[in-house]
């Protein structure tokens, strides 16, 4: 049965420094063959891969939102999925959201504005939902929760590492210094909002070491309700490889442990750019904006994955789910743009 195309194209879009791209409903669009052992980045990457194709190639579909301040891109058979429109009425919406190492404002710290944007987003591809269960991950220290891992991060430390002897510390995502979690109280506590006025059910962390969790719950104030760790390949059951500490620590604070077989690189800048050079979005958009002397607009850059699924409660059936990314370019200095004094 073939559906029919929508036309939702503006020509002249406005200023695009920013671009919000939605996949199609995976459950019933072509990106459902997809093998059900692939990974997430896999998935995504195939899903934009599709949209952008859609959109761009076979037909022409994007439009620039105002309040958003960003040009969208959809695919033209099917711009919408909201759930009202579909008749589901008995459902539960559970979001993922990732937040890439580009998500920071000027103090290089996460930002609440692009939770803010994926809230709007994901209001505006579902309709006006409430949103059950929202896990957010931090992709600049997400790493596997095991055993190993974390007298792995110990012995490094302290110095006992196979540098060759140097003693110097190596960056691990799961090293934790005292100061580490402030960077994500801010942030912490806007979801805790969220979950206070009601527009979120639960929230909850993704692959955070028990000093980790500890120290932001101290900082913020706010208590997960969900902590989401990583299922090692070879593990067969829930506790498998897992920090028996954090999950003892997790059941004592009440907050439940759920498992994810999600990558951990799940949109990287160069799978991006892989992709905005395939479907020539810097070329077909590009900015208006006028920078100033000595600077240059440079390449988008993702800041925001987010992956949801609506649930049938009844059920227990996916009838919706999808991705929607959303990338911007900066104002960055521009080499071939500084004038150096010129010495006789």
């Amino acid at each position: 049965m073939s559906r029919k195309r929508q036309e939702i194209t503006e020509k002249t879009p406005k200023t695009p420094r920013k671009v919000v791209i939605y996949s199609d409903n995976l459950m019933t669009s072509k990106s459902v063959r997809f093998s059900t052992t692939a990974e997430t980045a896999q998935h995504l990457v195939r899903a934009l891969g599709d949209t952008l194709n859609t959109a761009l190639v076979v037909s022409t579909s994007f439009r620039f939102d105002p309040e958003l301040n960003m040009l969208e891109i959809l695919d033209p058979y099917n711009p919408r999925n909201n759930i009202f429109a579909n008749g589901i009425t008995d459902y539960e919406v559970s979001v993922k959201l990732f937040l890439l190492p580009a998500a920071t404002d000027t103090h290089n710290r996460p930002s609440p504005l692009y939770v803010r944007q994926a809230l709007a987003c994901i209001q505006k591809q579902l309709g006006s939902v409430k949103i059950d269960e929202f896990f957010t991950s931090f992709i600049d220290i997400s790493s596997p929760i095991t055993t190993d891992a974390m007298e792995e991060a110990s012995d490094t430390e302290s110095g006992s590492s196979s540098d060759g002897g140097s003693g110097k510390k190596k960056k691990h995502s799961s090293d934790v210094l005292p100061d580490d979690m402030a960077r994500y109280v801010k942030i912490w506590r806007v979801l805790g909002k969220f979950r206070a006025s009601g527009e979120i059910g639960k929230i909850g962390l993704s692959d955070f070491s028990l000093p980790q969790l500890r120290q932001l719950m101290e900082l913020s104030q706010v208590k997960p309700d969900m902590l989401q760790v990583k299922l090692a390949e070879d593990s067969s059951a829930m506790g498998d490889g897992l920090d028996r500490d954090l999950m003892d620590y997790a059941r004592a604070q009440g907050v439940s442990l759920r498992t994810h077989t999600d990558s951990l690189e799940i949109l990287t800048d160069r799978t991006f750019q892989n992709l905005a050079n395939d479907f020539k979005i810097n070329e077909r958009f590009p900015t208006t904006e006028v920078p100033p002397a000595g600077y240059k607009i440079d390449l988008m850059r993702p800041r925001w994955v987010a992956n949801y699924s609506v649930s049938l409660k009844n059920r227990g059936l996916v009838a919706n789910r999808g991705f929607i990314v959303m990338a911007s370019s900066d104002c960055v200095l521009d080499p071939n743009g500084i004038s150096y004094p010129t010495f006789l």
